[in-house]
């Protein structure tokens, strides 16, 4: 079972859109802005760490020279304003030993000091953050001597800076927030904007539709783009009409057609008589035929079952009268030679071995003729049912090939058949026969129109229980827009030569219903065509049942 598509309202899609366009853009912008903010305001932050411990360092060389506590803590005390300092500590740097040891420290009221930090110093000569704090060391030179004789220590409190983060982060929700309303609010208007017109549109399809109102024309739309649709749909229906029109006269035709199908019965078989006796008989029985088919309700017209013995009986009957022809002719060169005393015995033999081949000929297709004609006494609608019986694959396709020498003798082009020996198949031989010759008279018109000398293949072999029959040639090739259609009636790329493009469609169904089998067809242009038939073998009751 194929799965279905997943069909989404035209209304969904725009919302859907605006709202994930400005979703996105919303996300990105606040996402930016947050990001910038946030490094604005931590170098802000490092600025901020790097200056106040330059001053303390500054203000802590007097009292570390001159062991001066009480004055730096003094000093350091001072700085109870500044909110975001949390913790100093000054560092004393031994002259002789050159060890860092704990001078003094300040400690914001409310804030816990710190554990001493000498191991860490080094590590912090940048600002290093956490999510609560950053801390920040600074060696203190004295000027005079040239010498780091402390560190500076600093510990300043993120308390405003993840609050102004916060804050910012805030603000922009509820701007995105605000847009998002917007946005759905625009795509509800813009939704309701363009589809307003196209419900119309799809109202006034529907109605001609229901209606079969075909000669109207939707009214037009604004939109340019949609307007190209309703300018194709008036097209559509205009063309609709048209088609309507056609099928109405042709249903006129055909019932016309069928009011004097009698009389053309008998105009054909008239016709038919003065050229062959036998098929003037096996047409008055399929025309007897016709009483029982109308009666068991299994078969169509008289109509398409005479058009079908016609078309059926008309390859082997041309075949043969060809050959007959063939024969007169050379019996009437040799007729010559005999009375002018100069016939060899090599002409003779070799028109011994002429007219055996030609007789052959006329014979098997005069008999597959009777064959044929008797057949359609077991057709039903769509089938051509032949006597069913065991046939020889590679024998019986020679024996086709053969039959159709005096047709292939006009053209340089090659049949080749490529058969296993003893290839047997319960078939019916009839139907298989119309469908070889069908391809391969199709590919001698069609393939081979811009070349002297083409082959045809024509190859065999049993997969599992299938026998498959490739119908190959190296031919033009077929176009894609024909070979989508190619098993439709009247498709044909000779229509002005005289193609009625009903061959094909007779091979399909012959292949479809007489064989029980299925037919396929692969070609590109210029690399030839490949007709393809599977079809089974019947049950062994069948050959009792013929």
């Amino acid at each position: 079972m194929k799965n279905k598509k997943h069909v989404i309202s035209l209304k969904t899609a725009i919302t859907s859109a605006i709202l994930f366009v400005s979703f996105l853009t919303l996300t990105l912008s606040v996402a930016m802005t947050t990001w910038l903010q946030k490094n604005n305001v931590k170098g802000e932050t490092e600025f901020f760490a790097k200056a106040m411990s330059e001053i303390v360092a500054f203000n802590a060389i007097v009292p570390l020279t001159f062991d001066q506590r009480k004055g730096l803590k003094s000093f350091l005390d001072t700085l109870q304003n500044i909110d975001e300092i949390s913790n100093i500590h000054i560092y004393r740097v031994d002259e002789i030993t050159q060890e860092l040891s704990f001078f003094t420290s300040y400690n914001r009221s409310g804030i816990l000091p710190v554990n001493t930090q000498t191991a860490r110093l080094k590590h912090l000569s940048t600002p290093q953050f956490t999510n609560e704090y950053v801390e920040y060391s600074l060696a203190i030179q004295d000027p005079k001597l040239d010498q780091v004789i402390g560190h500076v220590y600093m510990r300043l409190q993120l308390t405003n800076y993840n609050k102004s983060v916060a804050d910012l982060l805030k603000v922009n929700v509820i701007i995105a927030i605000l847009i998002a309303l917007i946005a759905f609010f625009v795509a509800q208007t813009l939704r309701n904007r363009i589809l307003r017109p196209i419900k119309v549109f799809v109202d006034e399809i529907e109605t001609a539709a229901k209606n079969q109102e075909f000669n109207k024309n939707v009214s037009p739309i604004e939109f340019s783009e949609i307007g190209i649709i309703a300018n194709a749909v008036n097209s559509l229906l205009k063309k609709i009409n048209i088609q309507i029109r056609r099928f109405s006269l042709a249903e006129q035709e055909i019932t016309e057609l069928n009011q004097n199908l009698e009389e053309k019965v008998v105009m054909r078989t008239k016709a038919l008589r003065d050229s062959n006796q036998e098929l003037l008989e096996a047409l008055e029985q399929v025309h007897q035929y016709q009483s029982q088919v109308i009666q068991s309700e299994k078969m169509a017209s008289l109509g398409q079952m005479v058009a079908g013995v016609a078309h059926e009986v008309n390859t082997p009957i041309g075949l043969g009268v060809t050959a007959s022809t063939l024969l007169g002719d050379k019996i009437d060169e040799i007729t010559v030679q005999l009375n002018d005393k100069t016939l060899s015995a090599p002409q003779l033999s070799h028109f011994l071995e002429e007219s055996k081949e030609n007789t052959q000929i006329i014979y098997r297709n005069l008999t597959r003729a009777a064959d044929l004609i008797s057949s359609f006494k077991q057709v039903a609608v769509d089938q051509t049912v032949g006597a069913v019986r065991n046939v020889d694959l590679g024998e019986y396709l020679h024996e086709i090939i053969l039959s159709m020498q005096p047709t292939l003798k006009k053209y340089r082009h090659t049949v080749e058949i490529e058969c296993e020996e003893h290839l047997f198949v319960i078939t019916k031989p009839g139907p298989l026969n119309q469908v070889i010759i069908n391809l391969t008279m199709n590919a001698l018109l069609h393939a081979f129109k811009s070349m002297e000398q083409g082959a045809i293949v024509i190859s065999v072999k049993k997969v599992n229980d299938l026998f498959c029959i490739e119908v190959r040639d190296n031919g033009c090739g077929i176009e894609e827009k024909i070979k989508q259609k190619i098993f439709d009636p009247f498709v044909t790329t000779s229509r002005g030569e005289g193609g009625a493009g009903l061959g094909l469609h007779l091979v399909y169904n012959l292949v479809t219903q007489a064989l029980k089998g299925k037919i396929s067809v692969h070609s590109e242009l210029s690399k030839g065509a490949q007709f393809n038939i599977e079809f089974p073998s019947l049950s062994e009751e069948s050959l009792d049942e013929r």
